[in-house]
């Protein structure tokens, strides 16, 4: 009976998402096309491979890692690199859904044994092409990209998934709940899933995840950042021609996004009357922004100049050209400016939604502010309000009279920004515990 459930399922959805795709995807390609973004290889959406592709993956692979775009391939670039400290040789095919994850996974992970690819749409055929071409013994999905075409076809070819780095939002929990009667056949085809603590454990045995298959290994995201840090840009080149001393005090707006940059303004500009040292650095989420900002803070009063225009300094700024403001429009910096800020606001807290990711700031003892919409960080936002690690404020008011305490004291910003680097050197590993269960289960020849 279960078996006759899960096949009629199969056909309902494959008939909807056809359909479904027939109508709507004529549009999508029409705007791909105006922003010039349709894909050189665009056949692989739909299971159709070079005779490059196809002679690089004639001997198949050990592990198909799907991750959706630039920070879920983060996420796979540092399992890799633990899987690899412990079997060097596995041959790996990882699968990208946009152009920067793509883009970002050729740049640092292709090698002679790790292939990237653009994952094949969720058509059945589109999905068996691929694994007829990959053939791995293992299918990873990072975070919470489930497909019900690539679980089918890996269940019936016999192969363990597992799902790595999972986390579920109110809305996906609530979704799964509802229709549980319809999802639930589909997630019991998910062999192992690694959640990120146990408040997830709960939260994905109550949406109907098997609870058998449940495990908290930790977040992988401490382990990028600690790779992200090691690896980080030197700014000096372009920061010293600022003209602001060392001693200077920097308030630092990391990933801002609209309408943060003038409530930072602002709040600067009350700041600076008790710190008249005191200097704001402003890093939108989308360094595109980085001109609007400019003239944003200049019409409030406020020296502005952009990392582009520090880059195309020949000399320092005098001390009477020294600016107020410095806006980052480049991209790839943002650890390497944690370093040098004596406080970070971390930005989509206070007037977008989700949150940014505050981990960078940590193992460098960064004070950490975020405001009130965390949501994409639950677990780590948990975490780090546990152990005091940072502050979360409500609203602009709140904000405002967190970053006057901080600056006045000394010793708190000190406590602040050492709970936070204790905080994030107690919950590295993650990528290492993953990795060692992966293998293991190669090793049992089951999971």
């Amino acid at each position: 009976m279960k078996a006759l459930v899960k096949f009629i399922l199969q056909v309902i959805y494959n008939v909807v998402f056809v359909t479904f795709f027939l109508i709507t995807g004529p549009f999508f390609l029409w705007r791909l096309w105006r922003r010039g973004k349709l894909l050189p290889q665009f056949g692989q959406r739909f299971g159709v491979y070079s005779h490059k592709v196809r002679d690089q993956l004639r001997s198949g692979a050990d592990l198909w890692i799907h991750a959706v775009s630039v920070g879920e391939v983060k996420l796979a670039r540092v399992l890799i690199s633990r899987l690899r400290e412990i079997q060097p040789g596995l041959r790996i095919v990882v699968s990208t859904t946009t152009g920067t994850g793509f883009n970002l996974a050729k740049t640092q992970l292709a090698d002679e044994n790790t292939f990237v690819i653009y994952n094949p749409i969720d058509f059945l055929w589109s999905v068996v092409g691929a694994f007829s071409l990959i053939r791995p013994k293992r299918l990873i999905l990072v975070e919470s990209e489930i497909w019900p075409n690539y679980l089918w076809c890996a269940r019936r070819r016999h192969i363990p998934v597992y799902l790595v780095n999972t986390r579920l939002s109110d809305r996906t929990e609530e979704r799964y709940r509802r229709m549980r009667w319809l999802i639930g056949p589909l997630l019991q085809d998910i062999d192992l899933i690694f959640a990120q603590d146990e408040t997830d454990v709960g939260r994905l045995t109550q949406a109907g995840f098997g609870p058998e298959t449940i495990f908290n290994l930790g977040s992988l995201k401490y382990d990028v950042a600690a790779l992200d840090t090691a690896k980080e840009h030197d700014v000096s080149a372009w920061w010293d021609r600022t003209g602001w001393s060392t001693g200077q005090l920097i308030l630092l707006g990391g990933s801002t996004h609209p309408g943060e940059e003038e409530v930072l303004a602002r709040i600067y500009r009350e700041l600076r009357n008790d710190w008249p040292n005191l200097r704001l650095v402003l890093a939108p989420r989308h360094a595109n922004r980085g001109g609007s900002i400019r003239d944003l803070c200049e019409r409030m009063g406020l020296k502005t100049v952009t990392r582009t225009q520090l880059a195309e300094a020949t000399s320092p700024l005098s001390n009477g050209s020294s600016p107020d403001v410095l806006v980052v429009d480049s991209t790839g910096e943002l650890s390497s400016l944690y370093r040098r800020a004596t406080l970070a606001f971390v930005g989509k807290s206070l007037r977008g939604q989700g949150g940014q990711n505050f981990i960078e700031a940590a193992p460098v003892g960064t004070p950490i502010v975020v405001g009130p919409n965390m949501q994409n960080f639950k677990v780590i936002t948990r975490e780090f309000l546990s152990r005091q690690a940072i502050v979360q404020v409500t609203d602009e008011f709140e904000l405002a009279n967190c970053l006057h305490a901080l600056f006045a004291s000394d010793e708190i910003r000190k406590q602040l920004g050492t709970r936070a680097r204790e905080t994030f050197k107690a919950n590295l590993g993650a990528a290492q515990r993953t990795a060692k269960v992966i293998l293991r289960s190669f090793e049992n020849g089951k999971h």
